[in-house]
């Protein structure tokens, strides 16, 4: 068997995001029998995830540096691929573990990457988790910098066009990003969906309403990302004071710091602090248990590209949920399966409305959707991925 190597600018994690992803894919990959190997290219020393097979190059940058953190990533990239040293470090490193074949998973990575698989002679795969330029151009607004090129998003568009054209294999996480890759790039694409850690847990067994000693009405989990604190405004605009004032809603993940920092929900603060149990992370255990004690998961996404992680953890935590047509991107084939207790609306009224029918009607304390679970099992998702990675 081959060795395969995973580039990316953060290390993997079972946790959240991006690196779960990486985390499954090498499991996925291992368990096929290849010998995989993380390649993170990073501004900080890391070691949290990384094992001695694995390599992690830092990035150095001038003291007081003025970067513009809508675009840190592209930033750091560039210095990578203008430092030959990273990209002998790496060759060297690939070449050492006979490595052929090359997963880019960010395509602004792509300028190094392109010289070490030239050097190497490895075949690449360039793993799309969206259409960046376009996510890049709509985030923008977050985060207004009047120095900011107005064309900035049109760089990642060059990159994400140049690891299209050179990889041997595309892959993309949803139907909707492999239209787009052929549009966009005239490029077709390998289907490799995301999947859920939760889904290969067992259902927990969960005898009271409450956990940290609230009450369990809805739960949110997530990061910080912007679309996540601007999806949860959404629905507290102007306020969460439409549920009652016993109402709970748990939030967890780095949102959690976040969430009543966030000017649309600040400025009801008083009225949306009552309603809110900020978790902050949770290990998976007590996240899933949490998620079981609710009346719904709540996945209120209303912008952004890709398919979200989020919304597979919770349509297979075994709970229902409500959550935004935007929101099952890339599980369209799950909810054709298997939609038991799941309420998909189109904005944020539509979300508020079904947020005060889950409160009005009988709290249950079975699970639902098993067939979607045992579908959203990451085996399942990435059985695609052997098949692009070998042929």
């Amino acid at each position: 068997m081959s060795s395969i190597a995973i580039v990316s600018s953060f290390a993997p994690s079972e946790d959240f995001g991006g690196p779960a992803r990486i985390f499954h894919m090498r499991r996925a990959l291992e368990q096929a029998g290849h010998t995989v190997l993380h390649v993170v290219v990073s501004a900080n020393h890391l070691s949290k995830g990384v094992r001695p097979i694995d390599l992690v190059q830092v990035v150095e940058r001038p003291f007081r540096a003025s970067i513009d953190h809508m675009y840190n990533d592209v930033d750091l990239a560039d210095r990578a691929a203008a430092n030959p040293n990273i990209t002998r470090a790496i060759t060297s490193h690939l070449r050492g573990h006979n490595v052929s074949v090359v997963i880019l998973e960010q395509a602004f990575l792509i300028d190094m990457v392109a010289k070490v698989v030239d050097t190497l002679g490895a075949a690449l795969v360039y793993s799309c988790e969206n259409i960046e330029y376009r996510l890049r151009a709509d985030l923008e607004r977050f985060e207004y910098l009047w120095k900011r090129p107005l064309d900035r998003a049109d760089r990642v568009r060059e990159l994400e066009q140049k690891a299209a054209s050179l990889a041997t294999v595309v892959t993309a996480i949803c139907p909707t990003d492999q239209q787009l890759l052929r549009n966009e790039f005239g490029v077709e694409s390998v289907l490799v969906p995301n999947g859920s850690s939760i889904a290969d847990m067992p259902v927990p067994v969960v005898v009271s309403a409450k956990r940290a000693g609230e009450p369990v009405d809805f739960v949110m989990a997530g990061s910080s990302y912007w679309p996540n604190l601007e999806g949860f405004a959404a629905l507290a605009t102007p306020s969460l004071a439409f549920l009652p004032p016993t109402t709970r809603i748990h939030i967890a993940g780095s949102m959690s710091t976040e969430v009543l920092k966030w000017r649309d929900i600040e400025r009801r603060y008083s009225v949306n602090a009552s309603r809110i149990v900020r978790r902050g992370f949770l290990d998976m255990s007590e996240l899933v248990a949490t998620m079981h004690a609710a009346r719904a998961v709540l996945v209120p996404v209303f912008t952004g590209e890709g398919s979200n992680l989020k919304s597979a953890d919770a349509l297979a935590c075994g709970r229902p949920v409500i959550m935004t047509e935007r929101a099952t991107r890339g599980y369209e084939d799950v909810l054709a399966e298997d939609d038991e207790g799941v309420t998909v609306v189109s904005d944020a009224a539509e979300f508020r409305r079904a947020m005060t029918a889950a409160l009005g009607g009988t709290r249950s304390s079975g699970s639902v959707g098993a067939t979607r679970r045992r579908s959203l099992s990451w085996s399942q998702r990435l059985a695609s991925l052997q098949t692009a990675t070998t042929n």
